[in-house]
C-alpha cells in the first residue's frame, strides 16, 4: 500500500490575521498598492467596535423528485463590515459628514475669565457617501487586508460609556482589476 502524501500541511496554512490593530484610509479608490507611498489618514478605531463579515452566500439547492440533491448555486450575501472611529477632529468630520455654513466660534466663554471658548464647523445629518480604500493591519503585523475600492456611510454616536464615535458602514466594491478584497501576508521586514 502506498503512503498518502499531504501536499499542503498545517504549517503551510498558518498565515493568520490574528486581530485588527490599525486601520488606514486612502482617499483615492483603486490606488495601486505596489506604488502607494502614503496613507491619507490612520483611523482611531475603538477596540470592540469592529465587525468584518464579507457576506454569507445565499445558497439554493436543486433537488430531484427523488429527494436527491442534484446541484446548487449561490449568490453573494450583503457584507456586514463596520468600524467605530472615535474622533470628532475636523478632518474626520469633513471626511464623514456634509459641511454646512461657515465655521462657528463662541464669542463669550466659560470660566472666571471667560477664556474657555469653542469653535467648529457645521454639518447636516444627511448620509454622505465617502469613497476610497482601506488597509487593515493585524496586531502581530504579519498580515493585512486591503480593500481597494470602498463606499462608506456613517453616523455620529454619543454614548455614556465610550467617547463619541462615527459608526461607519463599509461596502467593498470590485477594484479596477476585479478584486474587492486582498488578504496580504508579510514578506519582508523594513529597517
Amino acid at each position: 500500500m502506498a503512503k498518502l502524501n499531504i501536499t499542503t500541511g498545517l504549517a503551510d496554512l498558518q498565515k493568520l490575521f490574528n486581530k485588527m490593530k490599525e486601520v488606514y484610509f486612502v482617499a483615492t479608490p483603486n490606488s495601486d498598492l505596489a506604488t502607494l507611498d502614503a496613507f491619507d489618514m490612520e483611523l482611531p478605531v475603538i477596540d470592540d467596535g469592529i465587525s468584518f463579515n464579507t457576506g454569507e452566500p445565499d445558497v439554493t439547492t436543486v433537488k430531484l423528485t427523488t429527494g436527491e440533491n442534484w446541484t446548487s448555486y449561490g449568490k453573494a450575501g450583503d457584507p456586514d463590515i463596520s468600524i467605530q472611529v472615535a474622533s470628532i477632529a475636523g478632518v474626520v468630520n469633513d471626511l464623514l459628514m456634509n459641511k454646512q455654513g461657515a465655521k462657528k466660534t463662541m464669542a463669550n466663554g466659560f470660566g472666571e475669565t471667560g477664556a474657555e471658548t469653542y469653535e467648529g464647523q457645521g454639518y447636516d445629518l444627511n448620509p454622505k457617501k465617502t469613497t476610497g480604500a482601506l488597509f487593515f493591519r493585524s496586531e502581530d503585523m504579519q498580515s493585512a487586508i486591503w480593500l481597494p475600492n470602498v463606499e462608506m456611510y456613517s453616523n455620529l454616536v454619543i454614548e455614556t460609556d465610550k467617547p463619541a464615535y462615527f459608526n461607519i458602514k463599509i461596502t467593498p466594491l470590485a477594484g479596477k482589476d476585479g478584486a474587492a478584497i486582498v488578504p496580504l501576508t508579510r514578506v519582508a521586514s523594513g529597517g
